[in-house]
Parts: C-alpha cells; sequence; structure tokens
C-alpha cells in the first residue's frame, strides 16, 4: 500500500508525522506477532488494544485473529463479544499493486463495528464497513460482506441470515 495515502488518511505529511506513523506501524506490526501466538487469552485481548483496535469490556479474542494491520483503529468491538480462532477482521480494501484494476475499486477504508455480546466462530472473514448487530452470531467459516441485523444467526459464503435468534426463550 502506497504510504502517502496512509498518511494523507491519517494527516501526518510531515517529515516528523512520517516518522511517528513509521514507529507506530512497526510498533503495531511486532504486537500483531506478538498477540498471534500469545496462549493466554486476556493478553491477547490487552495487546490488540495496545495495537489500536478498539475493543470493550470483557471480549475474547481466539488464537490466531488476524486484526487489519494498517487501519487497526477503524475496528470497533463491542462489550462481551467473542471471536472465534482463526477470525480475519479488515477495515480497508484495496490493490496494492499499480494496476489498471485501481481505477474500478480504488481505496476503501471504512470502519467496521462489531456490536456487544456478538458470537463470532472460528474462520469467519469480516470484510471492510460491515457492522454487526448486538447479540448476533456468525457461524464458522461465514463470509460477511454486509451490515448483519442484531440477534440473528448467519452462516455461509457470502454470510445470509439463516435464523433469527429468540433469547427470550
Amino acid at each position: 500500500m502506497p504510504a502517502n495515502e496512509v498518511l494523507d488518511f491519517y494527516g501526518l505529511n510531515s517529515f516528523f508525522g512520517r516518522i511517528r506513523y513509521g514507529f507506530r506501524f512497526l510498533m503495531r506490526f511486532f504486537l500483531d506477532k506478538v498477540a498471534f501466538f500469545c496462549p493466554v487469552k486476556s493478553w491477547r485481548t490487552t495487546i490488540h488494544r495496545w495495537r489500536g483496535v478498539n475493543i470493550g469490556k470483557g471480549v475474547y479474542i481466539g488464537h490466531e485473529v488476524m486484526f487489519d494491520r494498517v487501519f487497526t483503529d477503524q475496528i470497533f468491538i463491542g462489550d462481551h463479544s467473542s471471536i472465534g480462532d482463526r477470525t480475519i477482521i479488515t477495515a480497508h480494501a484495496n490493490i496494492p499493486s499499480d494496476t489498471q484494476l485501481k481505477k474500478l475499486y480504488p481505496r476503501q477504508i471504512m470502519k467496521t463495528v462489531i456490536g456487544k455480546g456478538v458470537w463470532i466462530m472460528p474462520n469467519v472473514t469480516i470484510a471492510p464497513g460491515v457492522t454487526i448487530g448486538d447479540e448476533a452470531v456468525i457461524a464458522t467459516g461465514a463470509v460477511v460482506t454486509k451490515d448483519v441485523p442484531s440477534r440473528v444467526l448467519m452462516a455461509g459464503v457470502p454470510a445470509r441470515i439463516v435464523k433469527k435468534l429468540d433469547l427470550e426463550a
């Protein structure tokens, strides 16, 4: 990804801004690797917070979860949510190579929001800009490309509603 585009987004175009962002990126990259191999769940959550992911209280983050490495601060996770192992949560999409496709698919940076009490099972992929409603469940292996209402079970590729959850029963 061209660094100038990232620096523009964060308003760090000056010489010192570049140096500041360079250190921030290296620290986030290092912490990403530490969190990836961390065996203690509470430490993983803390490390991802240090990386810039906005994480609520009582959140569980499984092993080998990958958060967007460049725009970590554009990811928000509500209180008491659970993120399953090997889940991928992104906040931007772009074509890093210089091709004609960049004209068709320009860079997109969008907030990705996971509500309160959400259960994301293992191996889920969440696209940039998706909002997942409170107390929703995302089934193993789902690819979430659109917003998810509260209290539903989503499954499939692409994910779709397979069940409305009645939590009062």
